[in-house]
């Protein structure tokens, strides 16, 4: 199933503000009408604008379209890296993601795989732990809801256990089922607690101002999930973790390290690639390669296509969805 791209977002806005407006008769409650919310069409805050750089480099590792980090981050918090309300309370969630103390444990170990050291509550204030987090919590959304970025965005407000109970119960209507969030859910007193038009809300700050050089990958019409790096696109050439791509391809992959060589091997076909080098072997042929393979975030990134097509599968390139699709 391909992506769901970001550009046909407005065409679904538009197909359901035809249903009854959320929020009607329910005092505080956020959502009042589907109305009015349209893509891209309110400007972030300078503050959302300074942390560019870490939603970038977020999303490039996680998957993410920058662009919907920083307009979460704009929703969330304007940029403001708070965590106490003007009474001294604490807030239950915290810094310019606006992460929850429930991800407490979750947290911690995404720190100590990322770093080697378990991250505390207090680490939420630090945005190069939370934007990291963020994204990656929504690429787990994003594989999860098989593309689908509103589910994904809407999730991260609701959470998954909330959106999952919603959407078995109403189906195809979920958006307009929002608005009874807290009936399905175990620990919301009041209706008014998370945001029935939240997806609405992040995707009219969503605009195209930072490079998007994330990419999905299909195969044989699955999604191909990724741990921690996704693929990226680096002079229109997709790079993607030689792991995942051995796995999804059925392949045996062999690293030396004091070469600096991958050695790709299936069904007595062999690929030999060397990190920073443009020239690569099939089966003893030398090839030129338009982008060399590479390491990033300790991963060892090889150039998709040309690994794809050398075992004998086909390769697309979806370019709305940014999705790549092979089939072997």
């Amino acid at each position: 199933m391909k992506v769901k791209r970001i550009a046909a977002l407005a065409a679904a806005f538009t197909l359901i503000r035809g249903a009854a407006a959320l929020g009607d008769g329910i005092p505080g409650h956020k959502g009042t009408a589907l109305d009015g919310f349209e893509l891209g069409t309110k400007s972030l805050a300078k503050r959302v604008i300074n942390y560019s750089e870490i939603f970038k480099d977020a999303g490039r590792q996680y998957g993410i379209d920058p662009n919907i980090l920083a307009a979460i981050c704009m929703q969330e918090s304007s940029g403001i890296n708070y965590s106490y309300r003007e009474d001294g309370s604490a807030y239950p969630a915290w810094g310019i993601m606006q992460i929850e103390y429930t991800h407490e444990k979750a947290f911690a170990e995404f720190g100590r795989k990322r770093t080697g050291v378990a991250w505390t509550l207090s680490d939420r204030l630090d945005p190069e732990k939370a934007v990291p987090y963020a994204a990656y919590l929504l690429s787990e959304s994003l594989y999860r809801y098989d593309g689908d970025y509103v589910k994904m965005i809407q999730a991260y407000n609701f959470g998954d256990v909330v959106l999952n109970r919603i959407i078995a119960a109403a189906g195809d209507n979920w958006l307009n089922e929002r608005i009874n969030a807290a009936k399905y859910a175990d620990n919301w007193k009041y209706n008014k607690y998370g945001d029935a038009l939240y997806a609405e809300r992040v995707l009219s700050y969503y605009s195209s101002a930072l490079d998007n050089v994330s990419a999905a990958v299909e195969v044989d019409g699955k999604a191909v999930k990724f741990e921690d790096q996704y693929p990226i696109i680096e002079d229109g050439r997709t790079l993607i973790p030689i792991r995942a791509l051995s796995e999804a391809l059925g392949a045996e992959v062999e690293w030396d390290g004091t070469l600096r060589c991958v050695y790709i091997n299936k069904d007595g076909t062999s690929i030999e690639l060397t990190i920073g080098k443009s020239d690569a072997y099939i089966d003893g042929m030398a090839y030129e390669l338009d982008v060399a393979a590479d390491i990033i975030n300790d991963r060892t990134m090889v150039p998709l296509r040309f690994a794809a097509e050398a075992l004998g599968c086909e390769v697309e390139w979806d370019g709305d969805a940014r999705t790549v699709v092979i089939e072997k």
